[in-house]
């Protein structure tokens, strides 16, 4: 099979990692693919593996709009005859190829995997291209492919849209593992360091813990419109340590020596259609998890000492409590969350369903 992968995500993007992830797994069962994105360079390499690289110099808001019509203009001079072939298009940039795949006999599949997420009058210029994707994928019954059940529960209400599958963020397993615990005991916060993330919630917390004589650390790695103020206060505070974005490798070996990986995103739609990476890196990782009660921080029919949501009006005074039980040995952690993500969490469980999902488009268009 041959993959056409049409994203307007940078392989540089923290947020990344899932199509990395899933691309690997394609070129790992012996599928090629041609990604194209509008990266200068690709980190990975791969005999089967071809980087179309189309940069762009649009300002923030037109990127995906420029990106997509430079795909469209790449796909129309391209012949592309291989009865195996099948694209799949990112929703940033479907409104632009699609028509072209079409005319090109080219079956495709849409890949979702969030809807917009930028606050303000940004969001609401993105949303509607993510419903001209989701209408499209609709009116051509193709295959939609989303993060999270309460993610295509949201599809199907907001688009009617019935053929969806989960493809769930799953997990480096040889690289995300458990390590030996740095003193004293630390909380770890990974992802985008955005005020509407509630990155602060995790700092007053921190705070609120040694004000009491907790002997806790916080650790917050990632870029953002708060990494600079965080800086500061990490000057000013010895237990907040700030990490710029990292290496894959560079990340596990520090998630490994932590305690408690923290998920802090606020009971918004955003965050409630979500599945964060970051929750399975911390199970792979050995750590207990603590954050926010919402669909998409919930791990479905799981009840553990060592899995806590609570409502945001509690973060901090259960958050408090939670790390108590953690330092007086009354929280059970044990081997637990690693076992939950060797079970559950492999990125093979993901690229499987793409490659049968992405195998009966090109069996029904043959």
């Amino acid at each position: 099979m041959h993959v056409l992968w049409l994203t307007a995500r940078s392989m540089a993007d923290l947020c990344s990692t899932t199509q990395r992830n899933l691309v690997g797994g394609l070129l790992g069962q012996g599928h090629r693919v041609t990604f194209v994105n509008g990266d200068e360079m690709s980190p990975l390499e791969h005999n089967n593996f071809t980087h179309v690289s189309l940069p762009t110099n649009a300002r923030r808001g037109f990127q995906a709009k420029t990106l997509g019509k430079a795909m469209g203009v790449w796909l129309s001079d391209r012949d592309i005859d291989e009865d195996s072939t099948v694209a799949v298009v990112e929703w940033r940039v479907a409104r632009q190829v699609v028509s072209v795949l079409e005319s090109k006999g080219i079956p495709w599949a849409l890949m979702d995997r969030s809807p917009p997420a930028d606050a303000g009058l940004l969001s609401r210029l993105q949303w509607r291209p993510w419903s001209s994707a989701w209408r499209k994928a609709k009116q051509a019954d193709v295959e939609g492919f989303v993060v999270s059940p309460a993610h295509q529960d949201f599809v199907t209400r907001k688009t009617g849209h019935q053929r969806t599958t989960v493809l769930q963020a799953g997990v480096d397993l040889e690289r995300f593992k458990p390590g030996e615990k740095r003193f004293p005991f630390t909380m770890v916060y990974h992802g985008r360091l955005d005020r509407h993330r509630g990155v602060l919630a995790c700092v007053m917390l921190a705070q609120k813990a040694r004000l009491e004589g907790i002997e806790v650390d916080l650790v917050l790695i990632g870029e953002g419109n708060l990494e600079s103020a965080l800086m500061d206060v990490a000057q000013t505070y010895e237990f907040l340590k700030v990490h710029p974005s990292m290496p894959q490798d560079q990340l596990a070996q520090l998630l490994a020596t932590c305690h408690l990986g923290l998920l802090p995103m606020p009971n918004r739609r955003v965050w409630r259609l979500a599945s964060p990476l970051k929750r399975s890196e911390y199970l792979a990782s050995g750590l207990a998890v603590f954050g926010i009660d919402h669909d998409g921080h919930a791990l479905r029919n799981v009840e553990s000492e060592w899995f806590r949501l609570v409502q945001q009006e509690d973060f901090h005074i259960d958050g408090l409590d939670f790390i108590r039980e953690f330092m007086s040995g009354r929280l059970q952690v044990s081997e637990g969350p690693r076992l939950y993500a060797e079970t559950n969490l492999s990125w093979n469980r993901s690229t499987s369903l793409l490659i049968e999902k992405l195998n009966d488009l090109v069996q029904r268009d043959s």
